[in-house]
């Protein structure tokens, strides 16, 4: 009685077996990439949404006459912002609407860089 006891025991063991010491490794590697990952590419989402929002600022201004004041508007904004990426010129203007696209490079290591493409519109 008590050996097929201690071979139940044996058996549903080795039946339960969990995450190992590999596999927890493994997993907390991936969160931890993922995690810088995210964490570098937060500032640039950001900047993106101060950038989109200073152009839908400027789009519905009424002192905003000529493209030239949207412009000079925008750069006033980027420099209080402390936002170097994009300039006045870069911004498409037509038709009351204000666009612009843009590259943002992160580097992760020595050769891998994170690229994410960015479409900011003063359309809602």
């Amino acid at each position: 009685m008590a050996s097929t006891q201690l071979a139940t025991l044996t058996q549903s063991a080795r039946a339960q077996t969990g995450l190992g010491v590999m596999g927890l490794l493994l997993v907390l590697t991936a969160f931890g990439i993922l995690g810088i990952v995210g964490l570098k590419a937060i500032p640039a989402y950001i900047e993106f949404y101060t950038i989109e929002t200073t152009i839908k600022r400027i789009a519905i201004d009424p002192m905003m006459q000529t493209d030239n004041d949207r412009r000079a508007a925008f750069d006033r904004q980027m420099q209080v912002d402390y936002i170097k990426t994009l300039q006045g010129r870069d911004l498409l203007i037509g038709n009351g609407l204000i666009t612009v696209q843009y590259e943002k490079r992160i580097p992760l290591l020595s050769n891998v860089t994170l690229l994410i493409d960015f479409d900011a519109s003063s359309e809602h």
